[in-house]
């Protein structure tokens, strides 16, 4: 079953292996017809019928298993258009075997080149079309350089090749020049190939259709260990030579065939392409490997032939190009360590750069605490130079009641990998002023490049001293700063729940100022708000310590009395308030006297709402009764209709 893209946040199908069926049928082909060659005993031509026949069969299939894969939804564009060539490939190929058998047939055949070698070699130039249609991630060298280092490997196992294995043939007349050329052309093309499958496979395909790709490399390899044997049988090999040829051929064959079904069978998503890039030392070791190689053939010919005055320059070039070579591998070490230095003096330049015009106060400790490097900001956020602080302990700058805190910290971000949770204490200032920071930890002892704990900490006491005035603004009265109405409705709240697990009553006062519009319409609204300041300071200096005073808007104010008699403490509180309220108060247009109605509750069972409304119930009853009275609440308030 092909496989299709899950939908996004949809859980991922199991994945099982696939069934390689064509793979399977072409190995029990290939070990039978190799079974009955090594029994049977068959002469060339017999052989070469069978043979072909196989190869047809092999490539029918990867014509078709390429073919359906470049159908399959699930590949990209171009990979199906490598498919196809590969397809293509796979066809000539099967035509070049075709006519091939012709002649088997006929009883005709030979070892030299024929029409059907033409076919077979314009295979290779539409596999390695294939290769380089398949969509690749970034380049990782410039496109002459490969082309250039596919050369050297080409250049130089060709002439190998050539001395070691057809030199001989060609001179003795086995095959004609024609056929000595295909010898040649084979393995230098499989030899092609395999360089352009390992180059596109350092490159990273963008479908992680690695295993598949690993397959013709594979493929690859086995074709170039093949042209290379059967040119040593045409030099004349042993009586054995066509089963391990004809193995090695199968081999080649059938890795293409698992290629195919892989990719028909197990195509791979682009989202699901490989991170990591392969080693690429092997390949890129290769040209270096092929220059050797000749240069190692140019330097045995040389002493084993020995023609004067030739095979002396031979040993003088071979001389000159091994210093070169030592000369130029020494200046490539030499300028990777340039470009590693400048690489790490540009990243400590940045580095000290970014450091040293952070805001934050950075620190690189010790195992211990002990700083070992300090930013500069530190002579801004904490007063000290930066050089006089390499040395001292991290828990000496801070404050006393911290240091235990701060020494945990520190223990617990060099026992524990990774980034520390944040953390707040306050560092002590020359001048003995502490400085709020908050602070975080990240473990950088393993680093060699830094070897400490990278503690970076900012000054947040504005911050906290705005967050602290927010809050203040949120409960308080901005023109009095007495409690507004919502922290006294929670104040009271708590003072109810408390005092029925104690088995006692709150008592809340409401206050009401008489007649204070007539300060507002004759002096103004400015002058009424400083008489409301006097008032509430007057008000907060009869209540107690644990008293609530609360403006609730405009000219009313309230009292919560919390204590064990709390009734007789608000009567003592009512005649502290009349009294301050009986002096006058000064104001810009001369003294102004003031009163106030007060109302007054107390319960044990009423809650929040319950108590806030009979007291202001008995304010008004109070009001209604003249000025500066009090009235402590009472039920028939209600009844008489009160409000």
């Amino acid at each position: 079953m092909l496989n299709t893209p899950l939908p996004p946040g949809a859980p991922a199908a199991p994945s099982h292996p696939p069934k390689l069926v064509v793979t399977a049928s072409a190995i029990v082909s290939a070990l039978g017809y190799l079974l009955w060659l090594r029994v049977s005993g068959a002469d060339a031509v017999r052989r070469g019928v069978v043979t072909a026949a196989l190869f047809i069969a092999l490539d029918v299939a990867l014509v078709a298993l390429f073919w359906r894969a470049s159908t399959n939804g699930a590949v990209a564009r171009r990979t199906a258009r490598a498919l196809r060539l590969l397809a293509g490939a796979a066809a000539v190929g099967l035509v070049g075997r075709s006519l091939a058998l012709v002649p088997g047939l006929a009883g005709a055949g030979g070892p030299d080149g024929s029409i059907a070698d033409l076919f077979l070699v314009a295979s290779y130039p539409l596999t390695l079309a294939a290769f380089l249609a398949f969509p690749m991630g970034a380049r990782t060298t410039h496109r002459w350089k490969l082309l250039f280092d596919a050369g050297m490997v080409v250049s130089g196992v060709g002439a190998a090749l050539w001395y070691f294995v057809l030199r001989e043939t060609a001179a003795s007349g086995i095959a004609s020049p024609l056929g000595v050329a295909l010898a040649l052309v084979y393995p230098l093309a499989d030899l092609l190939i395999l360089v352009t499958i390992v180059t596109v496979l350092l490159r990273r395909p963008i479908e992680d259709h690695r295993h598949a790709l690993n397959w013709i490399a594979v493929s690859a390899t086995l074709g170039v260990i093949d042209d290379l044997f059967r040119s040593l049988l045409l030099a004349g090999s042993g009586p054995f030579a066509p089963v391990w040829a004809d193995a090695l051929h199968f081999a080649a064959g059938i890795a293409l065939v698992v290629s195919a079904e892989l990719f028909l069978r197990a195509p791979r998503d682009a989202d699901r392409a490989r991170a990591t890039p392969p080693d690429g030392r092997f390949i890129s070791a290769l040209p270096f490997l092929a220059a050797g190689a000749s240069y190692a053939l140019l330097l045995t010919v040389a002493v084993r032939s020995w023609v004067s005055p030739l095979s002396e320059l031979a040993i003088g070039a071979v001389v000159v190009s091994c210093f070169l070579g030592a000369r130029q591998l020494l200046a490539m070490r030499q300028q990777a360590a340039i470009v590693a230095e400048e690489t790490l003096h540009a990243s400590e330049a940045r580095f000290r750069s970014l450091v040293q015009q952070s805001s934050d106060l950075i620190f690189v400790l010790d195992a211990h605490g002990v700083i070992q490097f300090a930013s500069t900001s530190s002579s801004r956020i904490i007063g000290y130079d930066p050089a006089a602080l390499v040395g001292v302990a991290l828990s000496a700058l801070s404050d006393p009641e911290d240091a235990a805190h701060v020494s945990a910290f520190v223990e617990m971000a060099a026992r524990l990998p990774g980034v520390s949770p944040l953390a707040e204490w306050r560092l002590r200032r020359p001048d003995g002023h502490s400085v709020v920071v908050e602070a975080i930890a990240s473990n950088l002892l393993a680093d060699p490049a830094v070897g400490g704990v990278v503690l970076n900490a900012r000054d947040v006491g504005e911050r906290k001293a705005l967050l602290d005035q927010l809050a203040h603004q949120a409960f308080h009265d901005p023109l009095t700063g007495l409690a507004n109405r919502a922290l006294f409705r929670d104040r009271v709240t708590h003072a109810i729940t408390l005092a029925r697990r104690q088995a006692r009553a709150v008592t809340v006062l409401y206050l009401d100022l008489d007649d204070f519009k007539q300060v507002n319409d004759s002096y103004g609204h400015a002058e009424g708000d400083r008489l409301l300041t006097l008032i509430a300071a007057r008000l907060r200096a009869c209540a107690r310590s644990t008293d609530t005073v609360a403006r609730l808007g405009g000219d009313e104010f309230a009292v919560l009395v919390e204590d064990a008699d709390s009734s007789l403490s608000a009567t003592r509180l009512v005649e502290r308030i009349r009294e301050q309220m009986s002096y006058p108060f000064t104001l810009a247009h001369g003294d102004v006297s003031m009163t106030a109605s007060i109302g007054s509750a107390a319960t044990l069972d009423g809650g929040l709402d319950e108590v806030l409304r009979y007291a202001d119930v008995a304010m008004y009853v109070a009001k209604r009764s003249g000025r500066g009275q009090h009235r402590a609440f009472e039920m028939g308030m209600l009844e008489r209709g009160a409000l």
